[in-house]
């Protein structure tokens, strides 16, 4: 099984480069994960706002 990830740090970009390459190297869109929005300036807390990614 693969899994995928894909980043994009604004809302404004486009993550469909990103998810068209993994879906070519077999992974599907099921088990592809997206961060966006998220930048070294701005994670502060970043695990607070996204629960699943909690353990």
């Amino acid at each position: 099984m693969l899994i995928g990830y894909a980043r994009v740090s604004t809302n404004n970009q486009d993550r469909t480069a990103q998810k068209n390459a993994l879906v070519v190297l077999g992974v599907s869109l099921q088990k592809t994960f997206i961060d966006q929005g998220f930048t070294g300036s701005n994670r502060a807390g970043h695990v607070e706002r996204r629960p699943r990614f909690m353990t």
